[in-house]
């Protein structure tokens, strides 16, 4: 099952080595090659396998020692509730609950640390489109997402960014919880729809410096979405 912590990120995937023998194998962060021209059937949504084909290779990130694929992604059953207006839209959108099929790619840098993280999710018909606006709407409204996953509490604050101009709309945000002390830790969200596609791309701890390199994740990310089959 998959856990939503800071950022949405699953607490097994923070909490493994990336050579934890439960760990994806490396033919999962070796994708296959992509066709250069988008889908003929936009509301015919992606297979898991076509979505892992189309995230990045792990010598396309600097600095990144390995890049383990999952998927599917299961989904939270019953679903998570989380109250507060706009709340329920967010966190949906963050997890693909609505998706046909996602799938997640870690990326593990610098002495074995948790560095950020892709969610690729494919969508039936206009679904991608009513994600990203109910996540839209949603952000207008949430200020903090709060509840209780089966795995862990859920408790963080959102702080909303300047949109991106990437992939056909994008928005930008903030998750941020208490860490040890009197620390923060910050994860920045950016979250893209292309097509029938969204993908949430976000780092562990967005204001440690030096950085995971986000920028280059998001970049080429939508790049590889943009000329690949759009779901």
């Amino acid at each position: 099952m998959v856990v939503v912590a800071t950022g949405c990120l699953p607490k097994d995937s923070a909490d493994a080595a990336k050579d934890s023998p439960d760990a994806p194998k490396s033919e999962d962060s070796a994708p296959a090659s992509v066709s250069p021209s988008p889908s003929s059937s936009p509301s015919r949504p992606l297979t898991a396998g076509k979505l892992k084909s189309l995230l990045l290779r792990e010598g396309e990130v600097p600095q990144v020692d390995s890049a383990p694929v999952q998927g599917p992604v299961p989904k939270y059953d019953p679903r998570v509730l989380v109250p507060g207006p706009g709340c329920q839209e967010v966190f949906d959108a963050l997890v693909s609950h609505h998706a046909s099929t996602s799938v997640i790619q870690d990326f593990w840098w610098k002495n074995n640390q948790w560095g950020g993280r892709t969610w690729l999710a494919s969508y039936a018909a206009k679904g991608a489109e009513e994600e990203f606006q109910g996540l839209k709407k949603g952000l207008k409204t949430c200020k903090k997402l709060v509840g209780v996953t089966p795995d862990q509490k859920l408790n963080s604050r959102i702080t909303v960014a300047k949109s991106p101009a990437l992939g056909d709309e994008a928005v930008a945000f903030d998750l941020s919880m208490d860490g040890p002390g009197d620390t923060v830790v910050t994860d920045r969200q950016i979250f893209v729809r292309v097509g029938g596609l969204t993908v949430n791309m976000s780092d562990r701890g967005a204001q440690r410096n030096p950085g995971f390199p986000l920028d280059v994740v998001v970049d080429k990310q939508v790049a590889r979405l943009t000329q690949g089959p759009r779901g």
